[in-house]
């Protein structure tokens, strides 16, 4: 006798749920962000990845209307910070901005056993930094040419410092290319404590990107002596380019973002969603071009795209220059 009303029961409910509007992208994505959002830095305060950081949270607060806070966790080239974002759950709450030396921890740190494809689900770049080779103003060399002919013949090796692997790469190549045999390439934490070095004459040339080479060339500081871009840079425009210097030399920095690969699409498709809409503020893109970099802001399948492009033409790079632990660490 109860069994038809049980059934009756149950029929009504599956008809209730089946009836029940799906709920919209939108809702779902305002759930987030639910508690402060942390976009981990994994290099000094200070340096350009610091500043770009800083623009974007204070635009997505506004934006989300919750607070985002960065952190600085330097150390091992930018690993210890990344490897504390894989630490954490994978619910979007915690953002890292990355460069692509981490790209060369294939060749420079195999134990890491990092693979951004599998274990990074990838925003955006933010945007393109040209690696800018500098040196101190009262250094009498003009141009990268002479330069490298100095350190040849100087009884006392000339030292290369780099605040990225990618940046000790470029270092290497120019090494290799200028004939420079008792070089040294000398790896930093980060890019403020390499320029102190710099301007205290305890290095001899450094690889900084265009944030931090832009101001320090107008205020005469240091001599830009090439940029790693295919064409000279609007920002340093009596700068030659590498290969106008006589090194056929790319070496272009990017910014990214990115979450862990397990991030629900929902959320990653929310924090999509908040990049893109903060990236077409005047003000954000006024931070980013005043300190040097170009704004890219592209979807996370074109940024994809271009991490394997890029894989595929630093791969003989990293055979040959990376596989020797020959780098000076500070």
């Amino acid at each position: 006798m109860l069994q038809m009303p049980i059934r009756r029961v149950a029929t009504a409910l599956l008809m209730t749920v089946a009836l029940m509007p799906a709920t919209p992208r939108a809702e779902v994505q305002s759930a987030f962000p639910s508690r402060p959002v942390t976009i981990m830095v994994p290099y000094a305060a200070g340096g350009g990845t610091d500043a770009v950081a800083r623009t974007l949270a204070k635009a997505l607060s506004v934006h989300w209307n919750q607070s985002v806070i960065v952190e600085n966790r330097t150390g091992a080239d930018g690993w210890i910070g990344t490897q504390w974002v894989l630490s954490q759950p994978a619910d979007g709450h915690v953002i890292l901005i990355q460069l692509n030396s981490m790209m060369l921890w294939r060749w420079s740190a195999p134990e890491h056993k990092f693979d951004v494809t599998k274990d990074m689900r990838v925003v955006t770049r933010v945007q393109n930094s040209p690696m800018v080779a500098a040196v101190r103003a009262d250094v009498k060399a003009d141009d990268l040419r002479t330069f490298l002919d100095t350190c040849s013949s100087a009884s006392k090796p000339c030292s290369f410092g780099g605040a990225t692997v990618s940046a000790n790469l470029v270092s290497r190549q120019l090494m290799d290319l200028g004939g420079v045999r008792n070089g040294a390439s000398v790896a930093y934490k980060g890019t403020a404590p390499m320029m102190t070095d710099l301007l205290g004459g305890h290095i001899d040339l450094a690889l900084i990107s265009a944030n931090q080479a832009v101001p320090m060339t107008t205020e005469g500081k240091v001599k830009s002596l090439a940029v790693g871009l295919d064409k000279r840079y609007e920002r340093l425009p009596h700068s030659p380019t590498f290969e106008e210097a006589g090194f056929p030399i790319i070496a272009t920095t990017w910014y990214g973002l990115m979450v862990r690969q397990a991030t629900p699409t929902a959320v990653f498709n929310a924090i999509v969603d908040g990049i893109q809409k903060v990236s077409k503020q005047p003000e954000v893109l006024a931070a980013i071009e005043s300190q040097g970099g170009i704004p890219v802001f592209d979807s996370p399948q074109s940024f994809a795209a271009s991490i394997q492009r890029e894989a595929a033409a630093l791969a003989p790079l990293g055979e040959k220059y990376l596989a020797s632990p020959d780098t000076l660490r500070k």
